[in-house]
């Protein structure tokens, strides 16, 4: 094949693929965005400025449980006019019931079968009342084997009753995000009444903390001092042993990206904190912060960015563009069930979302693009790194089997760039090494063929 022809025909592909292209590409509406609508924020976001052709679901929060299984609301709840405009989206509204801090009251809410009894009729007609789709259970968390028990008692209840009234409404759980938090859920015992759980994928650190952190890292870095776990050590996790020896299925696990940030009073990235004094700022506090003395920085262990003042006494972890990309990248790469938001009015930007634009347009491409899953089993191009990076980065890929391999690099345009890798190989994981030298900074396209076999990831050079 000449460059010539190489360069036309990846022209479309460069076009499609601003992500990772997975090996099994769900569609969309299996591939979940789900985004927590926080009512206090609703003036932030009201219903009219909510992208819902980016949601599959929204899930408002909060409603409690008391004593005698009635629901008190926050302010705005029940939002008709958010739900009609949802539904009219074709995008699903959930109540989620707890929070932080729940623990007291479901626990008291669930202790006996009346009491339980009463929480789900008072569910059932919240949602016959108000057109919802289902209910989060946001218990946080149970702390015994006899709270354990009790939120298993009432899934199976819940479950049981929506089925004499609507089978269609959905329950969802939130989990944390560790095994200190979850050992006391009895996935086994849930996974069956569960339509998909939601892991909180952040505040790995915080004002407990003794060093500063990243809020939300995909890697966990082996020289971060606080070893709180990380997005994928979570999944890990929820994949493996965690609840009682049961998995949870990947098509059940949703894992959460943070729209907000956590600022420590700290000289840089693992830092000792001169206070455990943190603020939580929103994206756009965090974009306002750029080039008024602060400087941005790329992790390329854990795969997040971070700003330090020019004073080196602040520090923000935050989610970026390119953070996010990846993270959706990794769900797909897994064939997890999707991502969830906390919140979505946090990334309101200039009339913008960018954040939520980059999960949603992430998973449309990679799921636009056809692929025969049974050719490509085995082959793999994994991320490059670093990413960004400047001026050199590692390409590895992966093959089952002895056989053609064709490792490209082209531009924005879908212009050949350079061939790394053109012959055969054998069967195993292998590197190949891109240098940027004499290119401009910007967006370049990694492609792998292989037999019928196609992936492509984005990369990013910064000079």
């Amino acid at each position: 094949m000449s460059d010539t022809v190489a360069r036309l025909s990846w022209l479309p592909v460069a076009i499609l693929l601003l992500c990772v292209a997975t090996n099994v590409r769900p569609s969309y509406a299996q591939v979940k965005v789900v985004g927590y609508y926080a009512s206090w924020n609703s003036s932030a976001l009201p219903y009219t400025e909510v992208q819902y052709s980016d949601l599959t679901d929204i899930i408002v929060a909060f409603g409690t449980p008391d004593s005698d299984g009635r629901i008190s609301y926050d302010s705005g709840i029940p939002f008709p006019q958010l739900v009609a405009s949802a539904h009219s989206a074709g995008t699903k509204v959930l109540i989620s019931l707890g929070g932080a801090g729940s623990g007291a009251a479901f626990s008291i809410a669930t202790s006996d079968s009346a009491k339980r009894a009463s929480l789900i009729s008072n569910v059932v007609g919240f949602l016959q009342a108000n057109d919802y789709d289902g209910v989060d259970v946001d218990w946080e968390t149970p702390a015994n084997s006899g709270e354990t028990g009790q939120l298993t008692s009432l899934i199976r209840e819940l479950r049981a009753r929506f089925e004499t009234v609507d089978t269609s409404w959905l329950i969802t759980m939130t989990l944390p995000a560790t095994a200190y938090g979850g050992q006391y859920f009895d996935i086994r015992s849930l996974i069956d009444y569960v339509d998909w759980f939601n892991v909180m994928c952040y505040d790995f650190v915080g004002p407990w903390s003794a060093y500063s952190g990243e809020n939300s890292p995909l890697y966990e870095s082996p020289v971060d001092p606080n070893q709180a776990g990380s997005d994928s050590d979570a999944v890990v996790y929820w994949l493996s042993r965690a609840g009682r020896g049961a998995a949870i299925p990947r098509n059940k696990l949703v894992i959460g990206v943070p729209f907000y940030a956590v600022q420590f009073n700290a000289g840089g990235l693992y830092k000792k904190l001169s206070n455990t004094a943190t603020t939580n700022p929103f994206y756009p506090d965090v974009m306002n912060n750029l080039g008024n003395g602060w400087t941005y920085h790329w992790d390329d262990v854990s795969q997040v960015p971070y700003l330090l003042n020019s004073d080196t006494t602040q520090f923000i972890t935050f989610e970026d563009t390119n953070s996010v990309k990846l993270k959706v990248d990794y769900v797909l790469r897994r064939q997890l069930g999707g991502v969830m938001i906390w919140e979505l009015s946090q990334d309101l930007y200039h009339g913008r979302q960018p954040l939520l634009n980059e999960i949603a347009s992430t998973i449309r491409t990679a799921t636009a693009v056809i692929h025969n899953p049974s050719v490509a089993s085995g082959y793999e191009l994994f991320p490059n790194y670093p990413n960004p990076f400047n001026p050199t980065t590692t390409v590895k890929f992966s093959v089952p089997r002895s056989g053609y391999v064709r490792i490209s690099v082209y531009d924005i345009l879908g212009q050949l760039v350079r061939t790394l890798v053109n012959g055969r190989v054998g069967a195993g994981e292998h590197d190949a090494t891109f240098s940027g030298n004499g290119l401009s900074s910007g967006v370049y396209f990694c492609a792998m063929t292989a037999s019928d076999f196609v992936q492509t990831r984005k990369m990013l050079l910064l000079k």
